[in-house]
Formats: structure tokens, C-alpha cells, sequence
């Protein structure tokens, strides 16, 4: 094991694997305009000879902060399913790229089936305690039971402790294609071959048909050298991710378990779902999880912080033989909706880029502050000497990343050839300066004065998981891994056939929203700006490659 100094450690790539839309013509579109870096010459040749950041050129600390607090303007940060405030943030980022000086902004139209919650409540209407329950959240894209809501008999299924619920996870992260990981997650639920019982078996037990069915949401504790077992590099340098240092993340648990629970419940006739979150009201409150492909159509669902949870477990045991009777409503309805990709360039001497990508929907400021974080790097680029701009800087701002990912499968399918002549690399960049927020003492959740762990990958051996290597060693609690199903760029790869490099983080409070204090309190801008230095520094290193060497996947005749 190659080390690069003490608290280095290199991971080889081998032993981590054994480890483990048609709409865009419609769209507007801003004619070209100069930027203010020095005159671009005639392309005589893509390669770029200068790589050396030019620190006055990075926008500073303040003007990090003030473009990632800016989308707390828009419906308090909740920006999802294409509601107005998502609309209006977006128009806004088109408007900066303008304000910035890019070229051809464009915001191409996309439509898709957008699910929105209206009223959420729950009643006790019998035994000694009735009256409302607080409720956290619901379910997203679970179902709706109407205005009137429904009133059914409460039951508490506590046999999926049996379920090979881990295992589940660990399928669910084996998969590359985020598309495979339903059929992975629902094939690993119905195992028996390790003496447990399946999901269906456990659900049977319970004889749920026509009643409410409370369980407690699975919160399974991965340990840090589960990714580390998937890691070709990992940086450490305050030995904060031993191997056996627990990572529980919603992401890791609700977005990959509920959904399918959820349909099992509703296959076994359950009138609806109520899933009790292990975290006190500050994490459990407005957590919108799953999303997207995970989130499974089943019956009408809400969330319960812990301490709720527990009174309403108290009070079905207290009733005795007489059922609790709950009145749940989750007015939700569904409807057709259009929202906007946003793209923009920043040309180069010749017409080859790199592109960078981020999605701009989500529940607060930093899920996702990849849009603001590339309107710094757009600003430098643009004031870059033509020496740094050979190749030109593509900018992409997807939508509905909780919608299932309509708006980058529009664009890839719109932009397919152009992609694939034009694009040397895409980077997807996600959640930015985060800092680690956890139950530190019971009941209490708190910074620990630490970053949150950042992922970062690209294909096995290229350059770029060189350059994901070069961009952690800058940063503590690091890991470079083999690709994984996580993060909105995977169609970069999957479906425009790019090589791409993945940046992302995951911390607890990524789809709680609206959250004021992930603005105030949880970003940490100084880290934020030098991420957004090392990503400029990034770019201007993969300009120093072929067009062959970044794209081994195809030939390109040499320029001009």
C-alpha cells in the first residue's frame, strides 16, 4: 500500500471492487456576448500550456456565500417538482450567467409529472390520548388519501428486524447504473438464503390489510471502511474515518429503503404508512425522502420524529385489545409540469469543452449549491487569459433531480451528438462546503466541528480519477471511489457516454427543507471557496491533456 505521508492512505482498485427532452428548441436563448478576459486567437491547438491558477481571479469568501444564500430567496430554499419557486431560481441562474458575460445562455423547457403534498395531518381518535400528532413530513410521491383524509385502525409491524434490510443497502451501492438499483434493493428484500425472512414474509405476519401500519424507518449504521473497501484513495488526516467509524445518512437509509417497503405494504393491502424517523424533531422534521426513482408510488405516508413515534407505540399498547383508531390525511395530487434546463459557454479558442454540471432543484441552499459554486468558476474563466481558455467551459444546469431526472435526460437526448463531439469531460458538482451535523448527545443534534465526507469518482484508471485524487489530497475526510449509483451525473456516462468525475457529499440535513439554519449555520464557506479554487484548478489541469487521452473512447483527428 502506497502511502504519501503519514495519515496518507492509498487503496488499490482491485481489492475495493472485491469489497464490495425533445423540448429544447423551445427554449430561450441569449445571443452570444464578449467576455472580459484577454481576445481569444484562432485555435492552433486544444492543448493548453498553462495551468497555473491565477488567485486573483477566484471570486473570495463573500461572493461564495452571498450565490449560495441567494436561493433562500426562492420559497425559502424549497426548490422541487417544478414549483414556482424552482422556476423562478432558475430564470435567476440564466440571468446571472447573462450578468456574468456567458455566452448562448439557454433555458430549454422539459415536461414531466410532478407530485405535490397540499395538507398532512394525523389524529388519534380513541383511547386515552387522542387528539393530533405532530407530524414531521410525508412521504414523497407515496400517495394521497384525499382531502378528507382516512380513518383506519392502527397496527406497529416490528418484524422487519428479520429483513436483510443491510444487505439491501449494500446491493443498492454495488450498482453503477442508478436505474438497476430498484430491481437490486427489491431482489436483496425477498432473500431467504441467509435463515432471515423476506420483506413479503415479515409484512404477512402482521396481517396489515385495511389498517395503518407504523414502523420504525430503518437507520443501519455503514461502517466508514464499507467505502473505504470501494476506494482507490482516501485521505484521512486527523484519522477521523477509521474503518469501523459509523456513517448513518438518510440518504443511505430512507431514500433506499422506504420506498420499497412501502410498496410492499401497499401490496399487502395497508390502507397507508406511517414511518418512524430515529432522529429527533430537528433532523426529522421536512425530510423529503426518496425522491426520484426510489420513490415508489404506494399508499398515503407520514414521517414521525422519534419521541412521537414512541408515544403513538405506547398508546397502541396501552388500548389493549381495543384498536387504535388514527385519522391520517396526505392531501397530495399529481400533475403535468414544465421546468428548464439551463446551459451557457464560456468559449475557447477552439471549439472542444469541458463540461460542468450541477442540478438546480432541492429543499435548501446547499442541496444544490453546485449551480452557485459554478457561477464563481464561470467568473474566473471568463476573466482568464486566453493561454487558460484553448478549450471553451460548457455549463449545464439540470432540473428535476427529485422528479426522477427528467431535465438531464432531456438534455442529453436533445444535445446527444454535440456532447459527444464537443465534451471532453463532465464534472458534476453537489453539495459543497458541508459540515458533519449529528446526534451528538441524546436528543441533541450539532456540528462536531468537522467537514462531512466527500466522495468524488471517475473511471478506473484515467485521468480523470487522477485528477479526483489531485482534488482530495487538498481535502481532509476524502475518499476517491470506484464509480457508484449516487449523485444526478450518472447519465453523463450512462447515457451521453462521457467520462465524467462525480463530487459529492451527503450530510444529514441534505433533504431537509425548508432549513435556514444549512445557509447560516451549516455551510462553510472558507471550505466552499477553496473546493471551488481546487475545481478551477481541475479544469485548467485536464486542458493540458489530448483530446485522446481525456476521451479514450473515440478517435479525434488533431487540431487545427
Amino acid at each position: 500500500m502506497r502511502k504519501d505521508g503519514p495519515r496518507w492512505r492509498q487503496m488499490a482498485s482491485a481489492a475495493g471492487i472485491a469489497g464490495l427532452v425533445l423540448l429544447s428548441g423551445c427554449g430561450r436563448s441569449s445571443a452570444p456576448q464578449s467576455s472580459g478576459g484577454a481576445a481569444l486567437g484562432d485555435c492552433t491547438s486544444d492543448i493548453a500550456g498553462d495551468a497555473a491558477i491565477i488567485d486573483a481571479l477566484v471570486p473570495d469568501v463573500a461572493t461564495v456565500r452571498k450565490r449560495q444564500v441567494a436561493a433562500d430567496r426562492f420559497g425559502d430554499g424549497f426548490r422541487v417538482e417544478g414549483n414556482q419557486a424552482e422556476l423562478d431560481y432558475i430564470h435567476y441562474l440564466a440571468g446571472q450567467l447573462r450578468k456574468l458575460g456567458a455566452s448562448d445562455v439557454r433555458e430549454e423547457p422539459y415536461t414531466f409529472t410532478s407530485w405535490s403534498a397540499k395538507t398532512t395531518k394525523l389524529e388519534v381518535l380513541n383511547g386515552a390520548s387522542p387528539g393530533p400528532l405532530h407530524v414531521a413530513y410525508f412521504i414523497p410521491s407515496s400517495g394521497s388519501t384525499g382531502p378528507d383524509g382516512l380513518s383506519a385502525p392502527v397496527t406497529y409491524l416490528s418484524a422487519l428486524s428479520g429483513v436483510n434490510l443491510l444487505g439491501a443497502v449494500y446491493g443498492a451501492l454495488s450498482q453503477q447504473n442508478p436505474a438497476d438499483i430498484p430491481l437490486a434493493i427489491q431482489a436483496t428484500l425477498q432473500d431467504t438464503l441467509s435463515g432471515g425472512v423476506s420483506l413479503t414474509q415479515a409484512i404477512a405476519s402482521a396481517n396489515v390489510g385495511g389498517k395503518i401500519v407504523l414502523y420504525d424507518a430503518p437507520k443501519l449504521a455503514l461502517p466508514i471502511g464499507a467505502f473505504e473497501a470501494l476506494s482507490v484513495y482516501v485521505h484521512d488526516d486527523n484519522g477521523t474515518l477509521g474503518p469501523l467509524t459509523p456513517y448513518t445518512r438518510p440518504f443511505v437509509n430512507e431514500l433506499i429503503l422506504i420506498g420499497a417497503i412501502d410498496a410492499a405494504l401497499k401490496a399487502a393491502g395497508a390502507a397507508g404508512v406511517i414511518a418512524v424517523l430515529d432522529y429527533p424533531p430537528a433532523a426529522a422534521d421536512n425530510s423529503y425522502v426518496p425522491f426520484g426513482g426510489l420513490a415508489i408510488p404506494s399508499v398515503p405516508g407520514l414521517y414521525l420524529d422519534r419521541d412521537t413515534g414512541a408515544a403513538l407505540k405506547q398508546q397502541i399498547v396501552d388500548a389493549g385489545v381495543t384498536p387504535l383508531q388514527l385519522k391520517m390525511t396526505l392531501d397530495a395530487s399529481q400533475a403535468d409540469a414544465t421546468s428548464y434546463n439551463v446551459s451557457a459557454l464560456i468559449p475557447g479558442e477552439c471549439d472542444r469543452q469541458i463540461l460542468v454540471s450541477s442540478h438546480s432543484d432541492g429543499p435548501n441552499s446547499i442541496e444544490d449549491n453546485g449551480p452557485a459554486a459554478i457561477l464563481s468558476m464561470a467568473e474566473y474563466f471568463l476573466h482568464a487569459p486566453a493561454s487558460q481558455r484553448r478549450r471553451g467551459l460548457k455549463i449545464v444546469f439540470t432540473g428535476g433531480h427529485f422528479a426522477g431526472s427528467p431535465g438531464i435526460s432531456a438534455y442529453i437526448d436533445a444535445h446527444h451528438d454535440e456532447l459527444q463531439e464537443k465534451a471532453m469531460t463532465a464534472i458534476e458538482i453537489e453539495h459543497l462546503g458541508a459540515r458533519e451535523w449529528d446526534e451528538l448527545t441524546p436528543g441533541t443534534m450539532a456540528l462536531d466541528g468537522l467537514p462531512e465526507p466527500l466522495v468524488l469518482y471517475g473511471d478506473l484508471g484515467s485521468v480523470q480519477q487522477d485528477e479526483s485524487v489531485t482534488f482530495a489530497r487538498q481535502f481532509d475526510r476524502s475518499l476517491v471511489t470506484v464509480p457508484l449509483p449516487f449523485g444526478e451525473g450518472g447519465p453523463w456516462s450512462s447515457d451521453a457516454g462521457l467520462p465524467k468525475i462525480q463530487l459529492i457529499t451527503g450530510p444529514v440535513y441534505l433533504l431537509n427543507g425548508p432549513l435556514p439554519e444549512v445557509s447560516s449555520d451549516f455551510t462553510d464557506y472558507d471550505l466552499e471557496q477553496r473546493q471551488i479554487k481546487a475545481l478551477i484548478q481541475m479544469v485548467l489541469n485536464l486542458n493540458t491533456h489530448s483530446a485522446a487521452t481525456l476521451r479514450a473512447d473515440r478517435s479525434f483527428s488533431d487540431l487545427p
